[in-house]
């Protein structure tokens, strides 16, 4: 049975004295993520800023004169960015968000199987499978990509379904990625609306966090990391019990 509450009250106490690394760990993540959209954000910011102090580099305006009438008008041009570059920038921000789920699901899954603290390096071992979050984020987002060209609904629905992959792929990293999916899938079989409402469960303090300028967030990423880990734990337990899978299936490639 799906326990949501008890996932994250065990969350809370797991976390405590231990949240220093988990917050450090959310911090780096997010100032990877700001350095690598720097490329985008600055010429973002320096063509709005041109937009304002030079508006006759996006507006043209056409006089027309006919006898004794005349008319105006402006029509008005954004500036437009490289598709490939913009492309390229995608699958690379996708790759790098792999990257980066791969060493957080580590760092949790670890923190999972211990009750002592866990060293920023621990973190870092993370990044050691970096291919497997990268290969991961691929097929993930390859085959979330197909169902929601069905309609929204059923990619929405794939997302969860797939959702337990990088935890699997961090606990088990001798497994491969397309196998960690079919785990993934028969994990969550009847527990994919629960890890929605889960989800729906911290957006009240998503927007705490927001108000803050997501310095909350610093805190509140790793209690729902924690919280997830511990959803994934219990789901892979339900799934054995229940002989939908076996420990061999963790273990073969």
């Amino acid at each position: 049975m799906f326990n949501r509450k008890a996932y994250k009250d065990i969350a809370k106490k797991q976390l405590k004295g231990r949240m220093t690394t988990p917050v450090l760990a959310t911090l780096f993540s997010f100032a990877i993520i700001a350095i690598f959209g720097l490329p985008n954000t600055i010429p973002a910011f320096k063509n709005l800023a041109s937009s304002f102090t030079n508006p006759g580099n996006f507006f043209t305006f056409n006089h027309f004169e006919n006898g004794n009438s005349f008319s105006q008008n402006f029509s008005y041009s954004a500036p437009q960015s490289g598709t490939n570059v913009s492309f390229l920038f995608t699958v690379i921000s996708m790759c790098l968000e792999g990257v980066l789920t791969m060493a957080a699901c580590y760092l949790f899954i670890i923190l999972s199987h211990t009750t002592s603290k866990q060293t920023f390096g621990t973190y870092i071992k993370g990044y050691s499978f970096w291919l497997k979050g990268f290969l991961g984020m691929l097929w993930y987002s390859l085959w979330v990509f197909l169902w929601t060209l069905l309609f929204i609904v059923p990619g929405i629905v794939k997302s969860f379904a797939y959702s337990q992959m990088f935890f699997i792929l961090a606990e088990y990293p001798n497994i491969g990625v397309r196998k960690a999916m079919q785990i993934s899938k028969t994990m969550t079989k009847g527990n994919k609306g629960d890890l929605f409402v889960m989800c729906l469960s911290f957006i009240g303090w998503e927007i705490l966090a927001g108000l803050t300028l997501e310095i909350g967030a610093l805190w509140l990423k790793p209690y729902e990391a924690m919280s997830f880990t511990n959803a994934y734990h219990a789901m892979k337990a339900h799934a054995i019990q229940a002989g939908d899978l076996t420990e061999e299936d963790f273990i073969n490639k």
